[in-house]
């Protein structure tokens, strides 16, 4: 799973390890191409999977310097460190599962190069790649180091891992230039999407103070067995105007429900995928042949991407945040440590990284000298009409190596003072506090992180496996917030808890819940306005207004409601937002409408171009003539007036 991200009976999902529609962001999107594969091609899967093929053909199949084999921990001799202690064929035959014996019909460099170029590329080297490749064998101090030299190279060309034509252009592709110290206040979105479509209605759950038909009462009846005993939840005022005036937090949550009593956390109710303003009367109209409603997959891209209608194809919601901001002279940056999404697709480079394994080098075999320059040689830059595949291909390989030498040195320069769960999601955050922890080494004023919770598709015996994720994501999101204090961040940064959809609230046969639409999310962060319940909370009884059947809920708000202050907080500019970020938002009304200061404690993030304007209640931009007078504004800063 950690080298290769396919374990063998481990699939993430009921979609097995990639979607056979995948289509990953860049010349292979841009050609309509799929790529499965891809999904799982991710930078840490790439440098590891090189590194266990490296380690094959170096010591056979053993686990020295990130093999595919098993523990080298008793082995006798240990993996070697220097030269000297270099295994000889009888060594491997002895200690690995199995090793390369390959002996090629010749013994010079053209010819060992050819021979590996028909075996292993069906004879599609390029001549720049063979010549390359020939120099090397050359270049090495004996005929077995020069063999292994090319052979470890040549499964690093995009000519052996793809098989279309490569024609290479002269040249060089353009390395990433170093950036400028910071100008900006740094910031950092944490999206967690718990995958599998969490029950969010056994997480927030109507307490006391009801109406009749959102009462305890008749959500005990409605929820039958998956139903949470009263006793079970810490009870939490709503404050804004809900069905009931106090709902009840799972207990399976208690760090959450201190986050929001202490006003660092809120919910928004009601929210999924909509097109435009929806009841029953025209949710199929509005829905039908536009978005697969209910389905894993596609329901996943719908919230990652908040572009139902595809007005900018290829890209996420955080992608076209992040491209936003680096037009307006934001220096950012694109992280996921939970895997491919679409919700980082956009302009920026997204750079992966392995929670468990951190950032790796390649090729690190102590006593082998640095292949970085020539693997990036060959797979340098290619012509039009080269294949879109190995392209794809070489340009993950540079962004690859390119990630692996900016984070290892900016990780290996500061240390957390958190424990963190081994757990999923716990080693995920964890990674994410360590990057965020390298924001100035990194020279960055804005990063978007992406991360995971797997196994919330809960169509049996939804109570144990909820209340055991719950405990999970709230450990993990303890000592995530305890590592922004300590690191006097966490004002700056908001984390943004989202499920594809919501769950029946009439429960199965088995014991559990199946596919829905509407759920409940929370924001949680320094600067939330937390302690409240912002959209709308449904009425989720039988013959309620927006219950389709079988307790399949349709949302009051769609996701568009929930980015739009998001986007503000990170500095995107109010007139960009409804253009570019959220689309589609202009289909719905001020009555859809998240506002900003709802939202925040704090007014805009740019005050040297924005104000709060508490009377309307928005973010609005200085005139071009204004005066500074000597006021202050509730927070204590100076205001200007016109």
């Amino acid at each position: 799973e950690n080298s290769l991200g396919q374990e063998a009976h481990a699939a993430p999902s009921v979609f097995s390890y990639f979607l056979p529609d995948f289509s990953p962001s860049g010349p292979l999107y841009s050609a309509s191409l799929y790529s499965p594969e891809s999904q799982v091609l991710t930078s840490p899967k790439l440098i590891s999977t090189l590194n266990g093929l490296f380690s094959f053909l170096e010591f056979g199949l053993v686990d020295c310097y990130g093999g595919f084999g098993s523990s080298s921990q008793f082995m006798d001799p240990s993996c070697p460190k220097t030269k000297s202690q270099r295994w000889l064929n009888k060594i491997k035959r002895k200690i690995s599962y199995g090793s390369s014996l390959y002996p090629p019909a010749a013994n010079n460099a053209e010819k060992i190069v050819d021979e590996l170029d028909v075996l292993l590329t069906n004879g599609r080297l390029t001549t720049y790649s063979r010549r390359n490749l020939i120099q090397v064998v050359k270049n090495s101090h004996n005929f077995v180091h020069g063999l292994r030299n090319a052979q470890k190279l040549i499964i690093t060309t995009p000519e052996y891992q793809s098989t279309s034509v490569v024609r290479r252009r002269v040249g060089f592709r353009v390395k990433p230039s170093d950036l400028p110290p910071p100008t900006k206040k740094y910031r950092a979105l944490v999206h967690i999407m718990l995958n599998g479509g969490a029950d969010s209605f056994n997480i927030v759950i109507p307490h006391s103070g009801c109406t009749h038909t959102t009462s305890f009462d008749a959500y005990s009846k409605i929820r039958g067995v998956v139903a949470i005993p009263k006793t079970k939840l810490n009870v939490i005022n709503a404050v804004n105007a809900q069905p009931c005036a106090r709902y009840g937090l799972n207990d399976a949550l208690p760090y959450l429900y201190q986050l929001y009593n202490k006003k660092d956390a809120l919910f928004v109710a009601g929210v999924g995928t909509l097109s435009e303003p929806t009841d029953q009367s025209n949710w199929q109209k509005n829905h039908f042949g536009i978005v697969q409603l209910f389905a894993h997959n596609k329901q996943q891209t719908d919230s990652e991407q908040v572009d139902i209608f595809q007005e900018y194809p290829g890209t996420g919601i955080g992608g076209r945040i992040l491209s936003t901001l680096q037009k307006n002279g934001y220096e950012t940056s694109a992280l996921s440590v939970g895997g491919v999404s679409e919700f980082l697709d956009g302009d920026i480079a997204i750079a992966f990284f392995d929670p468990s394994t951190g950032v790796q080098k390649l090729h690190p075999i102590p006593y082998e000298r640095d292949i970085t320059d020539i693997v990036l040689t060959l797979n340098g830059p290619t012509e039009p009409i080269s294949g879109l595949f190995g392209e794809s291909w070489a340009r993950q390989i540079h962004q690859a190596l390119s990630d692996s030498a900016k984070y290892n040195a900016a990780l290996d320069s500061v240390e957390l003072q958190t424990k963190f769960p081994d757990t999923y999601l716990g080693n995920q955050l964890r990674a994410i506090a360590h990057l965020i922890k390298t924001r100035e080494i990194r020279k960055v004023e804005r990063d978007l992180f992406y991360a995971t919770s797997e196994g919330w598709d809960m169509h049996a015996k939804v109570g144990n496996g909820l209340i055991q994720l719950l405990g999970e994501v709230d450990m993990a999101l303890k000592s995530f917030v305890t590592e922004m204090k300590d690191q006097n961040i966490w004002n700056d940064v908001l984390i943004f808890q989202a499920s594809e959809f919501g769950r029946t609230t009439t429960p199965n046969t088995s014991g559990g819940t199946d596919h829905a639409w509407s759920g409940n999310y929370f924001l949680a962060g320094g600067l939330v306005k937390g302690g409240q319940i912002l959209g709308k909370y449904p009425d989720i009884s039988e013959g309620s207004p927006l219950n389709i059947d079988r307790g399949r809920i349709i949302p009051s708000f769609p996701w568009d409601s929930m980015w739009k202050p998001v986007a503000q907080f990170l500095g995107v500019r109010s007139n960009e937002i409804n253009k570019f970020v959220v689309p589609n938002f202009r289909k719905f009304g001020r009555d859809h409408v998240l506002l900003y200061g709802k939202v925040f404690k704090q007014d805009c993030v740019d005050n040297e171009t924005f104000y709060f304007d508490h009377k309307s209640n928005t973010c609005s931009k200085w005139a071009t003539t204004e005066k500074r007078c000597k006021m202050r504004d509730k927070f204590g800063r100076f205001v200007r007036n016109y």
